[in-house]
């Protein structure tokens, strides 16, 4: 029989419509823009976003790509994460950041998470590194934890 909790965790959400209808002017000129074009891949808007998305996080380029379980494959590759490696997420991720994890070759585990911060558990992650035993941590990133499958720390 299982434990049940004495209150319930109401766990809070966004409101895409509300964020929508501060920025329609801008988002239906954008929509128009692409639909008039013809270009719904690649094209002059996406060169425009990479431009100001760069300048705007401070940096020289920016890239940007279908979705964000490539947004994440990717970062994943830039750090080296591959074959054999363990990556820790928190167990309410999204269906992407598993999705990404499984398709550079790395095994996810779901690591609980705090009740009051919704962010990952430190003894929780330390119980789970005690069951992979052998393995260092090669990095620390804002959604996951990685040790590679070679058990030699790195710095990524």
């Amino acid at each position: 029989m299982g434990t049940r909790l004495s209150q319930q965790i109401v766990v809070p959400q966004t409101d895409p419509k509300a964020n929508y209808l501060v920025h329609r002017a801008e988002i239906d000129a954008a929509i128009h823009r692409v639909l008039e074009s013809g270009w719904y891949i690649l094209g002059r808007e996406v060169e425009t976003f990479e431009h100001e998305f760069a300048a705007y996080v401070g940096v020289h380029h920016a890239i940007g790509v279908g979705s964000g379980t490539d947004a994440l494959e990717l970062a994943l590759r830039a750090c080296g994460v591959g074959s054999g490696d363990l990556v820790f997420t928190v167990s309410h991720t999204a269906v992407a950041t598993v999705a990404a994890i499984e398709l550079v070759g790395a095994t996810p585990v779901l690591v609980d998470i705090d009740p009051i911060t919704y962010t990952l558990d430190p003894n929780s992650l330390g119980a789970a590194l005690a069951r992979s035993p052998g393995r260092h941590a090669q990095g620390d990133y804002p959604c996951a934890f990685v040790w590679p499958s070679d058990g030699h720390a790195s710095d990524s």
